[in-house]
């Protein structure tokens, strides 16, 4: 689909799984559903998704190939080749990509490789309206998980085939863009570094198609995620709202279930993990999938991620008030609540099942009012 066909304004659905759908042909919605399940059953498939995922999920691991594409040379008797290798490679680490509009690389992004994992995982992604891509948006999404599985939901085509016209640059945590293997990928796939003076001049480009993506949980929210627990937790904040308001972007809520449920974790003492986050910005803990590494488990429902409505911004405003930023945030949050409330039985969580909503630290006491306000179960 091009940002020139005409954008249907039903609810759109793509589906890579057969069961555990928001709406099904015939059942009053009016939803435009696309069935992408089918694939082959054959075994080099599966195998195919095991080992893709591995690759994909272990990025911790993508500096091991870039050190013996420099190593082989050398080895090969071509010093030379390695120098230049390593020189070019020094000169791209610096260039700080993730401090600008980024490396993306639409090509692999779009790679029809994606699909081995939208089906593994078995997503669904519902689209509840369309977007008018002469606009900006800033597209909040939570929770984060542990691995935010979620994000893969958007390649292969589908963030396209869902807001066509849209571009986005992903914002990510500091320590992605250092590792080296790491840091590329991250840039080929839309990623820029988590700072608001990235967000601002994204927003600011020339660029008119271009908005941002971000998650408003964070690291902390990582530490929430509790596989067993009848309850979601979601850590909120109000940075990226001021944002909208301060650039004239709408905010588009977006909610993923699915992401507690993909793998084991122990727990380590909090004192521990809180030190090293506040002091090193990483979050520290011991998880496990299948086969014990870090493909994600098989729990039968499945990953989903929903669209809701936009919260519309009219125009930029200089200086927000702390008033009207309490009002957005509480719109966002109440239409994350929704979609919560209207979507997890469908997905396959208990009646009983319940959102959280905790209050990162704020600063000032007009904020701190309003959110003691705000922190409720749904």
């Amino acid at each position: 689909m091009t940002s020139n066909e005409k954008v249907s304004d039903k609810i759109l659905q793509l589906s890579f799984r057969s069961h555990h759908n928001a709406y099904k042909n015939g059942d009053g919605s009016g939803a435009e559903i696309y069935n992408l399940s089918t694939q082959p059953t054959a075994s080099w498939y599966k195998w195919s998704q095991i080992l893709y995922g591995f690759l994909v999920f272990h990025y911790f691991l993508w500096f091991i190939p870039l050190f013996l594409a420099f190593w082989l040379p050398y080895w090969l008797g071509y010093p030379l080749i390695s120098g230049i290798l390593i020189g070019w490679y020094t000169v791209t680490y610096f260039k700080t990509d993730e401090l600008g509009l980024g490396r993306h690389w639409e090509l692999f992004r779009s790679n029809r490789l994606w699909k081995l994992l939208q089906h593994y995982i078995e997503f669904e992604i519902i689209r509840e309206v369309p977007l008018d891509p002469t606009r900006k948006y800033i597209f909040a999404h939570h929770p984060h998980g542990i691995l935010i599985l979620t994000r893969i939901a958007s390649y292969g085509g589908v963030f396209e085939k869902l807001f066509p016209g849209v571009e986005v640059r992903v914002l990510g945590a500091t320590p992605m863009f250092n590792l080296p293997g790491c840091r590329e990928v991250c840039l080929w796939l839309g990623g820029v570094r988590a700072d608001k003076f990235v967000g601002v001049n994204l927003l600011r480009t020339k660029n008119p198609n271009l908005s941002l993506y971000v998650f408003p949980g964070g690291s902390d929210e990582i530490f929430e995620t509790e596989k067993e627990s009848k309850e979601t937790v979601i850590i909120s904040r109000k940075g990226f709202i001021r944002l909208a308001l301060e650039e004239g972007a709408d905010i588009v809520p977006s909610f993923g279930f699915g992401e507690k449920d993909a793998y084991h974790k122990f727990t380590i003492p909090k004192f521990v993990t809180n030190f090293i986050l506040k002091n090193f910005k990483l979050p520290i803990l011991i998880f496990w999938g299948k086969f014990f590494t870090l493909l994600p488990l098989k729990g039968g429902k499945g990953l989903s991620v929903v669209y809701g409505q936009p919260i519309r911004i009219e125009k930029p405003v200089t200086h927000p008030s702390d008033e009207l930023v309490n009002e957005i945030y509480v719109k966002y949050y109440d239409e994350i609540k929704n979609l919560f409330g209207k979507y997890k039985i469908k997905y396959g969580y208990d009646k009983s099942e319940k959102l959280i909503i905790k209050e990162a630290r704020l600063k000032t006491k007009s904020t701190q009012n309003v959110s003691a306000q705000h922190v409720k179960e749904n």
